[in-house]
């Protein structure tokens, strides 16, 4: 008889081995978002044979790059069973990660799909778990094809708060975000305290409820930063705040 597997808290599952994700990532994820537990399993097979009590409290599952190629037969099915959780790709080989981003453009999997750069520095990869966890379906820019065919993709919507899942390709270079264009951004008080709470993963309402705030005024917000700074969605604005810390001319 199969026994359950309790889950009594916020769950965020790595699936590889101990080289693909360290024990001292692990426990420094832990450290930064206490109230997630994060677990590691060796294979993909051992988490689907897995049964949970509560698969719905499973909010992230990320996947080292090694599944690469086998993602697409069993994307439809991880989706299934863990309908809250954000599917997501660590991967430290870019053009891994693009031939990725392209099987699912054509597949358009219900939940989504992101990635988890594995060669960032620790603050900016803990950001990017955060927003995992929080549900949003993060895409570097750096992954963008630029010789794709879907040149005037139009981004489509992730089905996350405010988020709009990114083409495969950035066209002319319209969403570089680097240093020497942060100086040309010109961003409200208002809209940089906001920006600053979104980088730190927080939602609307947590945002809304530190700013004295409503939350139609919080989107409103996030909307006009999103224009801005000429990104996709909150969790690229949220990168962007990381690598352009103070770059950004506020107004009043």
């Amino acid at each position: 008889m199969d026994v359950e597997e309790k889950i009594d808290s916020i769950t965020c599952i790595f699936v590889g081995n101990s080289h693909d994700f360290s024990d001292h990532a692990i426990d420094l994820a832990t450290i930064s978002v206490g109230s997630v537990k994060f677990r590691r399993m060796g294979k993909i097979e051992d988490l689907l044979s897995c049964k949970f009590d509560r698969p719905d409290r499973v909010r992230s599952i990320i996947l080292n790059q090694s599944m690469a190629h086998n993602l697409i037969d069993i994307i439809d099915d991880l989706q299934n069973r863990f309908p809250n959780a954000t599917t997501a790709l660590a991967f430290r080989q870019p053009e891994l990660a693009r031939m990725v981003l392209t099987q699912m453009s054509r597949q358009r999997p219900a939940g989504g799909f992101a990635f988890l750069p594995m060669n960032r520095d620790m603050d900016r990869w803990l950001t990017v778990l955060r927003l995992l966890i929080c549900g949003e379906n993060f895409i570097p820019s750096d992954l963008y094809d630029f010789s794709a065919q879907n040149v005037d993709a139009e981004p489509t919507y992730d089905g996350s708060e405010d988020a709009f899942a990114a083409p495969c390709k950035m066209p002319d270079g319209k969403h570089n975000r680097s240093t020497n264009g942060a100086s040309r951004v010109r961003l409200t008080m208002r809209e940089a305290e906001v920006l600053s709470c979104v980088a730190e993963g927080k939602q609307n309402k947590l945002i809304a409820n530190r700013l004295g705030l409503s939350e139609h005024t919080v989107k409103l917000h996030i909307h006009h930063v999103i224009a801005k700074l000429g990104v996709h969605n909150r969790t690229e604005a949220a990168v962007w705040f990381l690598e352009n810390q103070g770059g950004a001319q506020v107004t009043q």
